[in-house]
C-alpha cells in the first residue's frame, strides 16, 4: 500500500482520471482502508464539481493583439545595466588587475616613505683649518674618527660643554 503522503499528492490526477489503471487502483485501495484520504478525496472533488459550476472568464476580442504588443516592447527594450555588471566587465578587462595592484602599491608606498624618511649621516663641512689637517694622513685619520664618535653629541665634540660653561664664567669673571 502507498502512504497518505504519496496518495494524496496524487488524489488530484485520480478524480481527474488521469492515473493509469494500476495506480487508480492503487489510490482506491487506500481510500478504502484509510478514512482521512477518504475524507481529503471527497473534498477535493466537491471543489472540482463546484469549480466546474462556475463561468469561464472570456478574454476580451483584442487582447491577444495587447499581449503580443506588450511581450515584443519588453522583448525590444534593452535590460539596463547594472553597477555590479559594470565593474564586473572593467575588472574582467587583461589590463585592469595589474593596474589596479600596482596602484594599490604606490597608496601604500608613499605614507612609508613620507612619514619615514631615512636618516641622513651628518654632512662635515670643511673648514681651513680641516683642510689644512687634511693633507697629513694620520692627522686626517685621527679626525675622522673623532667625529664619528662624537657625532651622538650635541655639537658634535665637546665644545658644546665648553659653550655651557661660558656664561656662567664670563658672570663670576667680571
Amino acid at each position: 500500500m502507498l502512504d497518505c503522503r504519496n496518495i494524496q499528492a496524487g488524489l488530484s490526477e485520480y478524480i481527474d482520471g488521469v492515473l493509469t489503471v494500476e495506480q487508480a487502483e492503487a489510490t482506491q485501495a487506500h481510500l478504502r482502508s484509510c478514512a482521512v484520504c477518504a475524507k481529503v478525496a471527497d473534498e477535493l472533488a466537491q471543489t472540482t464539481r463546484l469549480l466546474a459550476f462556475l463561468p469561464r472568464p472570456e478574454p476580451s476580442q483584442d487582447f491577444e493583439q495587447k499581449l503580443a504588443a506588450r511581450l515584443a516592447g519588453q522583448a525590444l527594450r534593452p535590460k539596463p545595466i547594472t553597477l555590479g555588471e559594470k565593474l564586473s566587465a572593467w575588472w574582467s578587462r587583461p589590463r585592469v588587475r595589474p593596474i589596479v595592484a600596482s596602484g594599490l602599491a604606490v597608496a601604500c608606498l608613499v605614507p612609508v616613505v613620507v612619514l619615514f624618511p631615512r636618516a641622513t649621516p651628518p654632512t662635515v663641512v670643511a673648514t681651513p683649518a680641516v683642510e689644512a689637517v687634511a693633507e697629513n694622513a694620520e692627522v686626517d685619520q685621527a679626525m675622522q674618527e673623532h667625529l664619528s664618535a662624537k657625532a651622538g653629541e650635541v655639537l658634535g665634540d665637546s665644545s658644546g660643554l665648553l659653550l655651557a660653561s661660558a656664561p656662567a664664567e664670563r658672570e663670576t669673571g667680571s
